[in-house]
């Protein structure tokens, strides 16, 4: 049946880079670090973010992890296979950004989705009741 759970990793899956397994469950809490600080990074950076969106954060520290390791094992190892066709980690790499552009404009890491956020907000809707009550009555 396989070799799982003996302690082996996983038969080799072809064009999925070995770097992507972590034998030791050591390795696995070494990549969760640095998601968790990366996460914690971005927090720090975007302070409109609130408490519920700790999930989707974490979601694009993930993503930015592994589209980062995928760009570098096609950097080392070429964009082509031998036969001249484009390796399958060009695809990966491909949606991996694709989502994680995704979780960017919901987190307002856009410079569009920052300008919706100002638009939206509470505070320019406030700024905009302000300025039609000033201009209805001018001279009080």
């Amino acid at each position: 049946m396989g070799n799982e759970g003996n302690g082996h990793p996983p038969a080799p899956t072809p064009g999925v880079p070995r770097r992507f397994y972590f034998r030791e469950q050591n390795g696995v809490q070494r990549r969760d670090h640095k998601v968790r600080r990366l996460a914690a990074k971005v927090r720090g950076a975007l302070p409109w973010l609130e408490d519920a969106d700790a999930s989707a954060v974490r979601t694009w520290a993930e993503l930015e992890l592994l589209s980062t390791a995928a760009f570098a094992e096609l950097r080392d190892g070429g964009f082509l296979t031998p036969d001249k066709n484009p390796r399958a980690l060009v695809g990966t790499y491909t949606k991996l950004r694709q989502v994680q552009l995704a979780v960017e404009r919901e987190l307002g890491m856009t410079p569009s989705a920052r300008m919706a956020i100002r638009a939206n907000g509470t505070r320019a809707a406030f700024d905009l009741a302000l300025a039609a009550n000033q201009e209805e009555t001018p001279g009080r």
